[in-house]
């Protein structure tokens, strides 16, 4: 099992022990120092104290005639990159965010647009 890190440091060995430990939300799942999305066969991490702010996007549009609502977990880390996990559900995303406030208060939660 390969996992890709997005930001923060760790022994492989480490990071997959972790991984094994976590506790599953759905697409997530949440360990001790990182959090960890899985896609398939892909796994990606990033360290809480990488995360910077956290979000909940939802998407809509067309494919076809059928309407189409995506949801994502959008993480923005210390170096301001942008992270954008697909989850199935907005609850799961809710949750994850619930998570982050909970045992991360530094995280920003939530988006809010700019006023000029």
């Amino acid at each position: 099992m390969k996992i890709k890190l997005l930001a923060g440091s760790v022994a492989e060995e480490a990071l997959r022990e972790e991984f094994r430990r976590g506790k599953k939300a759905a697409e997530v799942r949440l360990g001790e120092n990182f959090l960890f999305y899985r896609y398939f066969i892909r796994i990606k991490a990033i360290a809480y104290e990488e995360i910077r702010k956290a979000y909940l996007r939802i998407e809509s549009g067309e494919s076809g005639d059928l309407p189409v609502t995506e949801h994502y977990l959008m993480l923005i880390d210390q170096r301001e990159r942008e992270h954008k996990l697909r989850m199935e559900h907005a609850e799961d995303v809710q949750e994850v965010l619930a998570y982050l406030k909970e045992h991360f208060p530094e995280t920003e939660i939530g988006h809010y647009k700019r006023r000029r």
